[in-house]
C-alpha cells in the first residue's frame, strides 16, 4: 500500500440545536396532520401523501446533511468518499487520480450550470459557503463532478497528487 491522506468532515450540531430540529420537525408534522384531518376525505388523502413525502425529505435532509460524516482518502492512486453514518461507512465514490481534471472552489466553478456534466455528486455536509471545492472527472464520454469540503491541508496532497498521477501518465505516454 502506497500513499494515504484522510480528511474527515462531519457538522457537529449542539444538542440543543439538534433537539429544535427534532421537535420542530414532530410538531410541524402533527400540525400538518390534524390540519389535514379537518380536511374532505378526498383532499385529506392526497395532503397525507404530501405529508409523508415531506417528512421523508425531511429525514433525508437531516441524515445526509446533518449526521452524516463524510471520508476523503487517497490511497496509491485512487481518491475515495465513504460516508460514515453513525458505525456503519459506505464507500460512495472511487475514481482515479489522473482521471480528475480539476479541483476549484466551488464559486468559481464555470460548469455550474451548464448542461455538460452527467451528474454531481454532493460529499459536504453544507451546499453553499466558503471552503468547497469542486472537482471534475471524466469517465468514457461523459463528464461529472464531486463537491467536496475538505480542510487545506488534505487539499493540497490532493492537488499534489493529482499533478503527480499526470505527470507520471504523461511520462509514461511520452517514452511509449
Amino acid at each position: 500500500m502506497g500513499k494515504i491522506a484522510r480528511c474527515s468532515i462531519k457538522e457537529k450540531p449542539s444538542m440543543k440545536t439538534a433537539a429544535v430540529y427534532v421537535i420542530g420537525i414532530i410538531f410541524g408534522i402533527n400540525a400538518l396532520v390534524m390540519l389535514s384531518n379537518m380536511l374532505p376525505p378526498l383532499w385529506g388523502g392526497i395532503v397525507s401523501i404530501g405529508i409523508i413525502i415531506l417528512t421523508v425529505l425531511l429525514t433525508s435532509y437531516l441524515i445526509n446533511r446533518k449526521l452524516a460524516e463524510y471520508i476523503y482518502s487517497i490511497i496509491d492512486d485512487d481518491f475515495l468518499v465513504f460516508k460514515k453514518i453513525g458505525s456503519r461507512e459506505k464507500l460512495m465514490l472511487k475514481v482515479k487520480l489522473r482521471d480528475i481534471t480539476e479541483i476549484t472552489p466551488l464559486k468559481e466553478d464555470r460548469e455550474k450550470r451548464e448542461k455538460k456534466v452527467k451528474r454531481t455528486y454532493m460529499f459536504s455536509c453544507k451546499l453553499k459557503g466558503k471552503g468547497l471545492y469542486v472537482g471534475k472527472f471524466q469517465e468514457g464520454k461523459h463528464k461529472y463532478r464531486f463537491i467536496i469540503q475538505p480542510n487545506e491541508g488534505f487539499l493540497k496532497a490532493l492537488r499534489r497528487e493529482i499533478k503527480a498521477q499526470q505527470m507520471k501518465e504523461q511520462s509514461i505516454n511520452g517514452e511509449a
